[in-house]
């Protein structure tokens, strides 16, 4: 596959990420160390794409069988409202995300990056919080300082996660939500929310599926396909009828044609 070449504008300014992460490392959290919780190798990742409620079922088979369920920013209260405690919540974005939080619970260990802002750490408060640190070249890694693990992967949350998995230990990752391109109706998450700007793009060709995304779904799906190029041995199980499923399709189609 060809890799779309996309430029696109992160979130927060150099000095509000360097503040950020001064800001939570002052705060003396504990950070991320080898798997906070136990596991038989699987992960199980909750983003926000449109199809994830469709496999609220298969997440609480999960949950059942004891693999951790992770949450990706605002999936963190459709699982808590559908029954299920996410054991991990995630979140690498400089914004406030809080919005996404409002049930917060003593189950969940709560994992924002230290280049979240200072409010996310403050809501917070009082819960399970674990820091962790996030690999970006120039004043970030400056502002965090050496001596400290920082993890790589992508720009988006649910990409960091997979990374952070693999780092944990984890090697097989059941992916719910990771469309990664809007549904035929335009949305883009599950709650509903519109894309903006959109770009149409093929997956095996000309002749091949289209899929309709905003330039940060198209980045992520682009980026999801590097994986495969530092972490040979992963296994990911990606549901739903999304980009990133399709992406999985065609690369196992190829593997079985090699």
């Amino acid at each position: 596959m060809k890799p779309l070449e996309i430029t696109v504008q992160a979130a927060g300014t150099e000095e509000e990420l360097c503040s950020n992460i001064r800001s939570a490392l002052a705060r003396n959290l504990p950070e991320l160390t080898l798997a906070p919780i136990k596991h038989d190798g699987n992960m199980v990742l909750v983003a926000s794409g449109w199809s994830m409620p469709d496999y609220i079922d298969e997440i609480k088979a999960h949950r059942k069988a004891g693999r951790p369920i992770v949450a990706i920013k605002a999936t963190h209260d459709f699982l808590v409202e559908n029954g299920v405690e996410p054991d991990l919540w995630i979140n690498l974005d400089p914004r406030d995300r809080t919005s996404g939080i409002k049930h917060l619970n003593d189950h969940t260990t709560y994992m924002p990056a230290s280049r979240c802002p200072p409010s996310t750490f403050d809501y917070l408060k009082g819960k399970k919080v674990l820091l962790w640190h996030s690999w970006a070249p120039g004043a970030e890694m400056e502002a965090i300082g050496p001596n400290k693990l920082a993890i790589g992967g992508g720009t988006t949350s649910g990409l960091r996660a997979i990374n952070m998995g693999y780092i944990l230990g984890y090697r097989n990752f059941h992916m719910y939500g990771y469309d990664s391109c809007n549904s035929p109706d335009g949305r883009k998450k599950f709650c509903g929310a519109t894309p903006g700007a959109t770009v149409d793009i093929w997956v095996g060709g000309p002749t091949g599926k289209k899929f309709n995304c905003n330039m940060a779904m198209a980045q992520q799906a682009n980026e999801f396909q590097k994986l495969f190029e530092v972490m040979p041995d992963l296994n990911l199980n990606v549901k739903g009828p999304g980009l990133i499923a399709e992406i999985m399709r065609v690369r196992g189609e190829r593997a079985e044609a090699a």
